[in-house]
Parts: structure tokens; C-alpha cells; sequence
């Protein structure tokens, strides 16, 4: 933009080649879990919520939104569909009634313990198809990015 005062638009060549990777991975990952976990008659946000969940005494909202990859205008929902399920109970904190608490219904804590490891493998199976140092190289890599997003 010649004489407009305005600097020139950034040069996409670079960026948009990282962008594209990060989110093509990222899609490729989320749609082949979400396949998976499908077969076990969960969506994928109710599959994070039932592995945070797993094996604990329960969570707050704040604390399964805090260690799931699912916003919290998100999770209202998810739990709603779980609780519909039998899988999930909410309840009032005991030191502070404004908390909720999420606990597994043996139920819910009987599904995780049927659907975990079979998950983890199956991704797993993935994952080693690249060589460890690789994997070690891109975890490095990753945490640089989120640190320049933070």
C-alpha cells in the first residue's frame, strides 16, 4: 500500500507452511482418535473427560477444564451427556457448596478402565512409526511454539 502511511502486509510464505503443518497434523491426530473412541460409543470430549477422571476421587469443573483439551463453554455439555450416560455424578464441594465435583460412577470408572489402555495402544501403534529421537526432537519443538503463543 504505496504512500498509505500502512506497512506492507507480512510475508505469508513463511508462516502459513508452520501454520498448515501444526493444523493438518493436529486434524489428522484429533480425527483418528476421535474414530477410535467412537467405537467405544464416546466422542472424543467425553473420552478426555472420562480418562482425566479415571482412577481419581473426581475433579473440580475448573480442574478437569484445566487438564482436558476442552474449553469450559465446551464441558457444560460434555458433562451434561455423560451424567445422561450414568458415567459421571456431579456434586456440591465440601469446602466450598459453589464447586462442583465430578466424580466416575463405577459405571463410568468400569468403561475407563475397559477403554484406556486399549486407546493408548492404539494411538501408540501410531506414534511408533516415527523414531524416538524424532519424537523427542518435535516435543522440544512443540513446547517452543506454545511458549511463543503464551
Amino acid at each position: 500500500m504505496k504512500g498509505s502511511g500502512q506497512p506492507p502486509p507480512p510475508r505469508e510464505e513463511s508462516l502459513l507452511p508452520v501454520l498448515r503443518a501444526l493444523m493438518s497434523c493436529a486434524r489428522h491426530v484429533e480425527r483418528m482418535a476421535s474414530r477410535h473412541v467412537a467405537t467405544f460409543g464416546l466422542t472424543h470430549p467425553q473420552f478426555d473427560v472420562l480418562a482425566t477422571l479415571g482412577d481419581t476421587q473426581g475433579m473440580t469443573v475448573s480442574e478437569i477444564s484445566e487438564r482436558t483439551l476442552i474449553t469450559r463453554g465446551t464441558l457444560k455439555p460434555v458433562l451434561d451427556r455423560l451424567e445422561e450416560k450414568g458415567l459421571i455424578v456431579r456434586s456440591k464441594g465440601e469446602r466450598d457448596a459453589r464447586q462442583v465435583v465430578v466424580t466416575l460412577t463405577p459405571e463410568g470408572q468400569s468403561l475407563f478402565l475397559q477403554t484406556f489402555a486399549p486407546h493408548v495402544a492404539f494411538l501408540k501403534r501410531y506414534i511408533d512409526r516415527v523414531p524416538q529421537d524424532h519424537q523427542n526432537q518435535l516435543i522440544a519443538l512443540l513446547a517452543e511454539f506454545e511458549k511463543a503463543f503464551t
